[in-house]
């Protein structure tokens, strides 16, 4: 199976980007994304996923795990365009206790509730 700085390589050919307008997109210096497609440097999880997001591709592809750009698992994180910080959210809400699940529940209705009527009043722009 191909590593992932050959896929990385890869994808930013296959969708005509360079360097420079990768590591822009992405907010990493091009030095970066040129160690990170050299095997120079291990990508970290946050910034995997974010490559998984830009590509539409699963992180198990970038990594050589799988042949299937996009997984099942991961559908959901590239059909609501979900950001790192959101989906480790929910990694951890899946080891809450019930009690937990229901309390996280609760609490992110409210925010919505809140959110919802801050925008209705103009309070929620930022």
């Amino acid at each position: 199976m191909e590593s992932f700085p050959k896929r990385l390589r890869n994808l930013r050919e296959e969708n005509k980007l360079t360097l420079e307008e990768l590591a822009e997109e992405l907010c990493i210096s091009k030095s970066l994304l040129w160690d990170l497609e050299q095997g120079r440097r291990r990508v970290h999880g946050e910034l995997l996923l974010k490559i998984a997001l830009h590509f539409n591709v699963s992180t198990d592809f970038l990594l050589g795990l799988s042949f299937e750009k996009t997984d099942k698992n991961e559908t959901d994180i590239i059909r609501y365009n979900l950001d790192p910080e959101t989906v480790q959210i929910l990694s951890r809400a899946k080891a809450l206790s019930p009690r937990g699940k229901e309390q996280l529940r609760r609490v992110v209705e409210w925010v919505f509730e809140v959110d919802e009527r801050e925008r209705k009043t103009g309070r929620g722009k930022k």
